[in-house]
């Protein structure tokens, strides 16, 4: 008898209380900014990592003390969603959160002054940079969008120049 495969997949499983509405809306924002992604209304995925765990495990941490109830498992999936279904989810959502960094990237020479550059308008758009750059950060899974994203980054950062 084979070894059964080793699970892929952190699994946070939660029951949020209806109220207050904000509460929901900051643990599935939170989620989104680690990247996991939504498989059932109460069921996020994220890749299994040590650092997927510890963040996971935070969010337990913050909807337990906001009243609510959470669980973080390991996982592979065996009947319904495949690994492979579930790993094009993954990707599908960090496509569209590369496509969305670059696009905000391209956008930002135009707001570069025409001429001389101002001290203020550098100091803004810098910082600009350095948050999109954080986002970079934060979209953990490469898919074929990230280069586009750096590349578009890198241009923004040497026209802060």
């Amino acid at each position: 008898m084979s070894k059964p495969a080793e699970p892929k997949w952190l699994l946070l499983i939660h029951q949020i209380p209806p109220k207050p509405n904000y509460f929901r809306v900051k643990i599935g924002r939170r989620l989104q900014r680690l990247g996991a992604v939504a498989i059932k209304n109460s069921v996020y995925v994220l890749p299994k990592s040590d650092q997927s765990q510890e963040d996971l495990e935070w969010v337990v941490r913050e909807i337990v003390e906001g009243g609510g109830d959470a669980s973080v498992c390991e996982a592979r999936f065996v009947e319904g969603l495949s690994d492979a279904e579930v790993e094009a989810l993954f990707n599908s959502a960090r496509e569209a959160d590369y496509l969305e960094l670059a696009s905000e990237a391209r956008r930002l020479p135009s707001q570069l002054p025409r001429g001389k550059k101002g001290d203020d308008n550098r100091a803004e758009l810098e910082s600009t940079v350095a948050r999109l750059r954080k986002r970079l950060e934060e979209i953990e899974r490469s898919t074929s969008s990230r280069p586009r994203a750096e590349t578009r980054l890198k241009r923004c950062s040497l026209n802060c120049r």
